[in-house]
């Protein structure tokens, strides 16, 4: 498919060209800056336009790369679904777990963006936010204030994007809620937009929630995230072109002409290089990064204020790590010396665990599969898409909404589960961090309106079994957004190039099992809801057969993978609760430098990551701003 596709698609140039052809890792090194930030993606290139609007001299260092003529694996949403882009080394690190326990020994691919704009550019273009009482979380139970709380991170969600109406809505008769522009943005560098194409699965499918009891959403973006929106998903991208909106939208023209920022691609940055004065202070500074070049050269770039490290969730902290800051005992076996002791580092991972099961569909019924076997029907949609940005070529996710899972559930079964779960931690020997988040979580779960599981449709094949050229699919699968799991990131090579040990530790507790396999059986009982039902020809992976709970259990541990949502692994709370970072971002024991990713989440969030990212890093830049004074 990739190939065809590439033959029809004439090239296109992205209207933010980056032109840094005069950057060389030498001239790099010989500039003084201010500021370096280590990574372009997300969150990086959100912190490079908005500090480089100061006094500021910014540098910015990302081992990717933006191909200047233009790049339609990236730039066209069912890209991540009819290429090779989440499996590409061009575009991702190839990063995996350590083998799984219990999912039978499996390694779980954990791809990350490799490209300027980080994993905006590869991932599935979901818009969304989480509740207020996730947000309000984040502050009041984590010892990070108010500044961390849904009221006053609203104005940043905001800020980051411009917001489109919805023009249609998927479900018949309904239209969108007119309280959703009182939350939205109208100025920001991100297009955020609705799908004009929809298959009848996607309509179908948001309809047969509401069969259940289960009614739409009239907005989503208001605080309360649970069940399927009415006018189907926001997503990242241009309404005009439907092309992917990612973080380079941030480094437009206007940017790029700034004197005072210099992004240097192709690079990976090795360590933190600090103040030898200073490494027995409560206050270790840093002076510099030592990063390896395109040319395969080691080089030093000096810095007089700080350093950002916006690697993500699994980069920062080895990266903290190979510069001597984490569990001695890990350095040390590594021969790395010890600036700063902090086993907190790398560790409380938590992810969105997925599963997916799939379903033939009756003959004539329109998805995505025809792209794969129909080449009138490709090049049809390609027009469409070249000439006016509509068509099957721009669709993104529509169905994909969060389930309390006590609404969900029988109570007997709830009750049952809870129990376990208590037996559980009551054996376990828990961490500060972790009883707060884990007492929360129980909260949450009892209260019965927190979205827990996230229901994701799509209406195409060849994500669960491999698709037959001339079938249609449908598939239909679930992530579990508040696992009690906890996992690490550590390192095990001084190499910066090579992989850090990943490992989620998936299904550690029975409760996250019991969840999953409740959202496999609710699946089910979507699958067979009107009008749904009438369009599918039988459940096709796993077969009619597997129904219950425990009929899932073999399934789930030979397909459960990652929605690529780690996070946590830097997290921001209070030190007396276990926090690496501060409420402003800033590296306890660390003089000068921040973390701004997703690995400061203190706990996940019932939505996307991307939006929430997008959040931490305009209010860092603003932080960061007031605390040079720029």
């Amino acid at each position: 498919m990739r190939g065809l596709l590439f033959s029809v698609f004439s090239a296109t140039v992205y209207s933010g060209v980056l032109s840094q052809s005069t950057v060389t890792p030498a001239s790099f090194a010989a500039t003084e800056f201010d500021v370096v930030i280590v990574g372009g993606g997300t969150a990086g290139l959100v912190l490079a336009n908005r500090l480089s609007a100061t006094s500021l001299n910014v540098g910015l260092i990302d081992a990717g790369h933006y191909n200047e003529s233009g790049d339609d694996t990236i730039d066209i949403p069912t890209g991540f679904l009819t290429t090779d882009l989440l499996s590409n080394d061009d575009y991702v690190w190839p990063l995996a777990s350590v083998p799984q326990s219990r999912l039978n020994d499996r390694s779980i691919s954990y791809p990350r963006g490799k490209v300027l704009g980080g994993s905006s550019a590869i991932n599935g273009l979901i818009w969304q936010r989480a509740s207020v009482a996730e947000y309000d979380a984040w502050g009041n139970t984590f010892g990070n204030g108010d500044d961390w709380t849904w009221e006053n991170m609203l104005p940043y969600f905001e800020r980051m994007e411009t917001w489109n109406a919805p023009t249609t809505t998927y479900v018949a008769d309904d239209t969108y809620s007119t309280s959703l522009p009182s939350v939205e943005g109208e100025s920001g560098p991100l297009d955020i937009s609705y799908n004009t194409f929809f298959t009848p699965l996607d309509i179908d499918t948001a309809e047969s929630t509401a069969t259940l009891g289960f009614l739409l959403n009239p907005n989503t973006d208001g605080g309360n995230s649970t069940f399927l929106p009415i006018e189907s998903d926001a997503r990242c991208a241009d309404p005009t072109t439907g092309k992917r909106s990612y973080a380079v939208a941030y480094y437009n023209e206007t940017v790029r002409a700034r004197s005072n920022l210099v992004v240097l691609q192709d690079t990976i940055a090795s360590r933190i290089i600090w103040d030898n004065s200073t490494l027995n202070s409560s206050a270790i500074k840093a002076t510099g990064v030592e990063y390896v070049g395109s040319d395969g050269v080691t080089y030093v770039v000096n810095v007089s204020k700080e350093v950002v490290l916006s690697a993500g969730s699994v980069k920062s902290p080895q990266i903290l790590e190979l510069s001597g800051v984490g569990n001695s005992t890990i350095l040390e076996g590594l021969g790395i010396d010890v600036v700063l002791d902090f086993p907190q580092i790398g560790e409380n991972l938590f992810d969105h665990a997925s599963v997916y099961t799939d379903y033939l569909v009756n003959d004539g019924i329109v998805t995505l599969d025809q792209l794969n076997w129909n080449s009138t029907y490709l090049a049809e949609q390609t027009e469409l898409f070249n000439t006016n940005g509509t068509g099957a070529l721009s669709w993104t996710v529509e169905a994909d909404g969060s389930f309390p899972l006590k609404q969900i559930v029988a109570s007997s079964n709830f009750t049952a589960f809870r129990s376990e779960l208590d037996s559980e931690l009551a054996n376990k020997t828990l961490t500060p961090l972790q009883s707060a988040q884990y007492d929360l979580l129980k909260t949450w779960a009892d209260a019965g309106n927190i979205g827990w599981l996230a229901i994701r449709a799509i209406p195409s094949g060849g994500i669960v079994s491999t698709r037959e050229s001339g079938s249609s699919y449908y598939t239909l699968g679930m992530s579990l957004y508040h696992a009690f799991s906890r996992g690490s990131v550590h390192i095990n090579s001084t190499v910066p190039s090579a992989s850090a040990v990943i490992d989620p530790n998936f299904l550690e507790f029975e409760w996250d099992r019991n969840a999953l396999l409740s959202g496999l059986v609710f699946t089910r009982q979507m699958a067979a809801a009107s009008p749904l039902v009438d369009l599918l020809n039988g459940a096709n992976s796993p077969d009619a057969s597997v129904q219950a709970a425990e009929d899932f259990n073999d399934f789930l541990e030979a397909r459960l993978s990652t929605t690529n949502h780690p996070a946590g692994t830097t997290v921001m709370a209070s030190q007396d609760v276990g926090g690496v970072v501060s409420p402003r971002l800033k590296v306890y024991g660390l003089d000068n430098v921040r973390v701004v990713d997703a690995g400061v989440f203190p706990i996940t969030t019932s939505s996307a990551l991307q939006q929430t990212v997008y959040v931490i890093a305009e209010k860092a830049s603003d932080m960061i701003i007031e605390d040079l004074s720029a």
